[in-house]
């Protein structure tokens, strides 16, 4: 057994006991190695400590149920998942999630919450080509894109049919960059449950024909700013011609950049890299409600398993 199999035990223990007590020396003694040991092996493979990890398992799964069981009470579900009162679960919650309990069930808790969810195997393989790529903080300007929006809710391959509707249009876009510039825009309201997002698979759009189109009437009323950003988007899924696709406008803003390397669709494992490990490490959370990824030419396919694609996060400090 490797190093990765065996945290990968760990990892499945660890989920068997969210709703029990489970010392982290328990721990590293059924993986059969020394606390001091097991804790570096761990660290080294997943990117955090054994006892770090399991409180934040614990608490994602907890922020989970305030917010799909509305009936539960507080206290119910801080001792369901074996904190010793309900003060040390409030205290948790709020170190971990930047938030209360009572925001999160009332939807206010304004951005995505960093939950770290369940790692698998594939993204323990993931995981050591993430670390080696450091995230970069940049600037940006406006983008405007262009293309047809999808709902995702438990289905995510409904992005994967929204693109080709992108591809099919694209030479009746007359204003986008040449050669053309490909964005995957993720965004969700602030009072979402974050269960189902909306997604824009875009093209970009030339600011300096743009500003020639606004003198046009029907321009304005395809524009969707990030502050109107809502559930009602769920009804703008066009399936027309191009010139029916939104125009969406990205304000100027700081980001992280992160590099996802491999098959698009094990991009969810750089997605919880980056929120359930590495941004709970910082002092930065999301100063925007999206998301957006950026297919440059280091881009080779979505099947490429050395495909470089980029991930802005928009953050600011806390």
């Amino acid at each position: 057994m490797n190093n990765r199999q065996l945290i990968l035990k760990a990892l499945n223990l660890i989920e068997d006991h969210l709703t029990a007590s489970l010392p982290v020396a328990a721990l590293s003694n059924a993986m059969g190695y020394s606390l001091y040991h097991f804790i570096r092996l761990f660290q080294a493979v997943t990117g955090m400590a054994p006892g770090e990890y399991i409180i934040r398992r614990k608490i994602t799964e907890a922020a989970l149920d305030i917010i799909h069981s509305p009936d539960r009470s507080f206290l119910d579900i801080s001792l369901h998942y074996h904190f010793n009162n309900y003060e040390t679960f409030t205290r948790a919650f709020k170190r971990l999630l930047h938030t209360t309990p009572t925001l999160v069930r009332k939807r206010q808790a304004g951005t995505m919450l960093p939950l770290l969810h369940r790692m698998h195997e594939r993204d323990l393989l993931h995981l050591s080509a993430t670390f080696s790529t450091p995230p970069q903080l940049v600037e940006l300007g406006e983008i405007i894109l262009q293309g047809p929006l999808a709902r995702v809710k438990n289905n995510p391959d409904v992005i994967t049919q929204t693109w080709p509707r992108l591809f099919n249009s694209i030479h009746n876009i007359p204003q986008r960059k040449l050669p053309e510039k490909y964005y995957q825009v993720a965004y969700w309201p602030e009072k979402d449950d974050h269960s189902a997002f909306s997604v824009m698979c875009a093209c970009e759009l030339l600011a300096s024909l743009l500003e020639q189109s606004k003198k046009h009437h029907d321009f304005q009323s395809r524009v969707l700013e990030t502050s109107f950003l809502d559930e009602s988007l769920n009804i703008l899924s066009h399936t027309g011609p191009s010139a029916d696709f939104p125009i969406h406008r990205l304000p100027p803003a700081r980001y992280l950049r992160f590099i996802h390397k491999g098959l698009s669709r094990e991009v969810s494992s750089t997605y919880k890299y980056i929120y359930g490990i590495w941004l709970p490490k910082t002092d930065y959370r999301l100063s925007l409600p999206y998301e957006f990824e950026y297919y440059g030419d280091a881009y080779l396919g979505p099947d490429n398993e050395s495909s470089l694609s980029e991930i802005y996060i928009p953050l600011e400090l806390l």
